[in-house]
This record gives C-alpha cells, sequence and structure tokens, in this order.
C-alpha cells in the first residue's frame, strides 16, 4: 500500500488487523462467557438492552469524529481546535444518551427488559464515546498501530471485568454495570495513547460549524446504526427476548467477520481524504482483494456454522445455525461495498452515502414486518442479506459515476460472483460427507477458479506477505 507521511499504510493495517483479531477474540470469549453464565434468556435480555442501546448511537455518531480524522488527514491549521471543539461536544452528547435511553424505552408498546437494563447499558455506550475523538486523531495520523494497541487494552480490561462480573453475580444488570467501568478504563487508554499526536495550536472552530461539517457523517452513521440493529429490537417486539438471543448468537461470528472487511477498508480514509485524479493503486488492490476474500469468507461461514456454534454457545444454540449459514451472505455483501462507502465519504461525498444507507434502512424494516412473523430469525436474516446486496448496488453505481477508476472492470465482478456460485453449489452437494469437508472442498474449488482466471495472482501474495513482514519487524514509523 502506499505510503502516509513516512508510514507504510499497508504496514500499519495489517497491525490494526492483528490487533482488532485479538480485540475480537477477546469480544468473542466475552460472548461465549456471557451466553454460558446467563443463559438462552438472560442473554437475550442482554442482548435486547445493549441492542437499543445501540439504537441510540445515532447521538453521539453525529460524525464528529469523521470531521477529526479528516482534517487531521488533511493537515488543517484548525485541526487541533477541532479536536477540542470535537471532545466538548462529545461530551454533550454522552450525556444526552444517559438522559435519553429511558424515557425512548418506556415508549415502546412492549418491555422485555427493566428499564434499568437499558439505563446501564446507555451508560455503557456513553462512556466509551468518549474515547472516540482520541481514536479520530490515530487514524488522522494514519497511526492504526496505536489504534489497534489502544483497542486491545481496552478490551483487556474489559475482559477482565466481565470474567470476575460473572464469577461474582451471574445476572444482568451486574454485567452491564462492569462493563460501564470498562468504557471508562477504554477512554483514558485512548486518552493517553493519543496525547502526544493531538494537533497543537489552531483557533477552536465554533461548535456550529464543526456540526454543519459532521452533520452528514453523523446521519450516514445514525442510519447505518439502525439499519444493523433494527432487526434485533424488531424481533425483540414481534417474537419475543429468546430469539433475539439466539439470533444475536448467530450474528456474533458474522458482526467480527463485518469489522475485519471494515478495518482493512478504514484504513484507506487518510489516503482517501486527499485529491486525486485516479484511483489510487493501495485502493484498487484493496478491492481486488476484498473481492476475492469476500465469498471465500461466506463460504467458510455458512460450511462451519453448525460445529462453531456448537462450540461456541453450546447445544442449546443449535436452533441459531440457519440464521447464521444465511446471515454469513450480509458479510460478504459488507465487505464489497466498504471501500467504496470510505471512498464517498473521505470525498466529500457523504450526502450520496446517506442517500443509499436511507434506501437500505427502508428496505430492511419494511422486509423485516413482512418476514419476521412468517420465519422469525430465519426471515430477518434473509432481509439483511438482500438490504446488504441492494445497498452494494446503490454504492457501486455512486462509485461509477466518480469515472476516476474506483469501481474494477466488469470480468472481476462476473469471475468472482460466479467462482462464488460454484463454490456454494459444491458446498451443498458436498454436505452429506461432513461440514468440514464439504467446507474445505468448496473453498478448494472457489480458489482454483481465482488462480486459474488470475483473479488472483503470486504478486498479490508477495504484497501481502510484505507488509505482514513489516508489521512483526517493528512499530510504525511516525
Amino acid at each position: 500500500m502506499a505510503n502516509t507521511n513516512g508510514i507504510s499504510l499497508g504496514r500499519v493495517t495489517v497491525q490494526l488487523l492483528s490487533g482488532r483479531a485479538i480485540g475480537h477474540v477477546l469480544l468473542l470469549v466475552n460472548s461465549v462467557v456471557l451466553a454460558r453464565a446467563l443463559g438462552v434468556d438472560g442473554f437475550g435480555e442482554y442482548a435486547y438492552a445493549t441492542g437499543f442501546a445501540a439504537l441510540l448511537a445515532l447521538v453521539p455518531n453525529l460524525g464528529v469524529t469523521a470531521v477529526i480524522t479528516r482534517a487531521v488527514a488533511r493537515g488543517d491549521e484548525t485541526g487541533g481546535g477541532v479536536v477540542r471543539a470535537g471532545l466538548l461536544i462529545q461530551i454533550g452528547l454522552a450525556v444526552f444518551v444517559v438522559a435519553a435511553a429511558p424515557f425512548c424505552a418506556a415508549w415502546l408498546p412492549e418491555q422485555p427488559v427493566p428499564l434499568t437494563y437499558v439505563i446501564l447499558a446507555a451508560a455503557q455506550l456513553a462512556v466509551g464515546s468518549l474515547s472516540w475523538p482520541y481514536l479520530a486523531v490515530l487514524s488522522g495520523r494514519a497511526r492504526f498501530d496505536l489504534v489497534a494497541k489502544s483497542e486491545v487494552l481496552a478490551v483487556g480490561v474489559a475482559t477482565a471485568c466481565l470474567v470476575g462480573a460473572v464469577a461474582l453475580h451471574r445476572d444482568v444488570p451486574t454485567v452491564l454495570a462492569v462493563q460501564v467501568v470498562a468504557a471508562l478504563a477504554a477512554v483514558l487508554i485512548a486518552r493517553r495513547v493519543a496525547g502526544p499526536l493531538i494537533p497543537r495550536g489552531g483557533g477552536r472552530p465554533s461548535w456550529r460549524a464543526v456540526m454543519q461539517q459532521a452533520m452528514p457523517f453523523g446521519a450516514a452513521t445514525a442510519v447505518q446504526g439502525l439499519y444493523t440493529k433494527v432487526d434485533l429490537m424488531l424481533l425483540g417486539q414481534m417474537v419475543g427476548a429468546a430469539i433475539v438471543g439466539l439470533y444475536s448468537a448467530a450474528y456474533k461470528p458474522v458482526t467480527l467477520a463485518v469489522y475485519f472487511g471494515g478495518t482493512v477498508a478504514g484504513a484507506l480514509f487518510p489516503l482517501m481524504a486527499r485529491p486525486f485524479q485516479q484511483a489510487p493503486a493501495a485502493f484498487s488492490r484493496t478491492v481486488r482483494g476484498l473481492l476475492a476474500a469476500a465469498p471465500a469468507m461466506a463460504l467458510l461461514l455458512t460450511g462451519c456454522a453448525g460445529p462453531l456454534l456448537r462450540v461456541l454457545y453450546g447445544p442449546e444454540f443449535r436452533a441459531a445455525v440457519p440464521m447464521a449459514m444465511v446471515l454469513a451472505w450480509s458479510a460478504a455483501a459488507n465487505w464489497l461495498y466498504a471501500p467504496f462507502s470510505v471512498a464517498l465519504q473521505a470525498g466529500r461525498r457523504e450526502r450520496e452515502w446517506l442517500a443509499a444507507l436511507v434506501g437500505a434502512l427502508v428496505l430492511n424494516v419494511v422486509g423485516n414486518l413482512w418476514a419476521i412473523p412468517r420465519w422469525g430469525g430465519v426471515g430477518a436474516a434473509g432481509v439483511t442479506v438482500i438490504s446488504e446486496l441492494a445497498l452494494l448496488g446503490s454504492v457501486l453505481v455512486l462509485a461509477s459515476r466518480a469515472g476516476n477508476g474506483l469501481v474494477p472492470e466488469v470480468r472481476q465482478w462476473m469471475v468472482g460472483l460466479s467462482a462464488a456460485a460454484v463454490g456454494a453449489i459444491t458446498l451443498w452437494w458436498l454436505q452429506p460427507y461432513g461440514e468440514i469437508p464439504a467446507t474445505g472442498g468448496a473453498l478448494a474449488v472457489y480458489t482454483g477458479l481465482l488462480l486459474w482466471f488470475r483473479s488472483i495472482t503470486i504478486e498479490d501474495a508477495t504484497a501481502v506477505a510484505g507488509w505482514v513482514r513489516q508489521a512483526v519487524a517493528g512499530e510504525a514509523r511516525g
């Protein structure tokens, strides 16, 4: 990948991926600990409370962090002032979230969990959001290695707190209260790491000026948050907490996969925020890599959904397997549109990205209202896949209108999607021979087709290996 201010973007991206892999493994451990300690019903109550709180993320996610990242990446003279203003705005938004949570929850017709659970979950979100401006500074500096360091330390503290909580009291309110403490620790860690890299000087812009820049980002983030969480809320309202627990368990491996693709694409933001006439080579290489990797990831999660959920959550969660198999393909679509969404937002086309998200959200809500009463969690999973595919199509149309080579040629898409279809057919055909052999056979066929049509090459593998060696060799310069 390209160099950004003397920092190898490929190297720090690999470091960020490594750090987030560790962090996500710990998050998965946390999920398993919670599921086994709380049981299906308790885990469902926890998932509903945190899912409802996540809907309130539209408030602290008003786009301030994106403004900070872009200002720092561009080297704006007002960068330091933007950071200071952003911190004050974030504090105000966090206070509002905690105050508004119980009123919003009480407004709903059904109350599947006590309001205390919702308040604690909202407090965790609000406190944790205070670390976002500091992480935005690190992202603007392209110091994704330090972002990874901060996140791993924070998740490590959260895991230790969680294990201690369930050892003492296996109940939902204790778990949520401890997670508020862990969120405060995450803020302190991020502040410590980012402090030396915060730009100095520069007049502080008015809150109004920052919010005017932030609103398109914030609206897009809010719609995306609703888009990814509305299915949990509708399931809780229409079929009960037990199905929410199963759906949440099915979604957890898929969510981790989505974060991985988002991490790769998100690292492009500082690069894509700068003017360019033709798509940077790093962007094109990332798109090609995700186009090859996304179907492989979906085939792996689909084929191994049964063993994975049995090992992680136990036999009582076996009803979640069909949901996980369907949801895996929503993660693949997410990987495919992630770099284009980053390019649109970094290139000041965030309003177009917002319009695409609104369309996907409307489709998601309408589809879930129709599908959930008929097929429950599997119906919600199917609607998620359809919505993600519609969003992918919209984003590709928007990116192609720029006329600067962001979208790969049609042949690459045809080869990738055809190979994915053949791989899925192979997976289904080999099912009688067992889940693991079927998955291995499907991946072998898929990879062989990509190599045959040269969608992936030895040079690509060599480049990735080089970034890994650089990441292992030491910390990024900067």
